[in-house]
């Protein structure tokens, strides 16, 4: 009987040193948690910050793009109509030489 009672004591002696190191463990280990968690919020912090940067940049992309296009079609716009100015100014030019040549007697119909 004494070797029954000597193993119940056994077992209540290794359930409680069991708890004593668990709650040592714990108290050990709540401030390492605690500066992990203090990192993840640190890191989630930044990474939203990058995020948001991201935004503004894709939008500044975007509004370049467009205005770029806009600029593209202003300065196409201007070339074209300085390729057809020559002919403009030909056909001007042809006009008034041409009035130039007649005498002043002819009339015009």
């Amino acid at each position: 009987m004494i070797i029954v009672y000597a193993s119940i004591i056994l077992v209540a002696g290794s359930l409680i040193y069991l708890a004593i190191s668990a709650v040592k463990t714990y108290k050990d280990t709540k401030p390492a948690l605690a500066s992990l968690s203090e990192t993840a919020g640190r890191m989630q912090a930044k990474t939203q910050l990058i995020k948001t940067e991201t935004d503004k940049l894709t939008g500044t992309q975007q509004e370049i793009a467009e205005d770029m296009e806009y600029k593209k079609e202003a300065v196409q716009y201007t070339m074209d109509s300085a390729k057809a100015s020559p002919e403009s100014f030909k056909q001007i030019w042809k006009a008034v030489k041409g009035k130039k040549k007649r005498h002043p007697s002819v009339r015009m119909r």
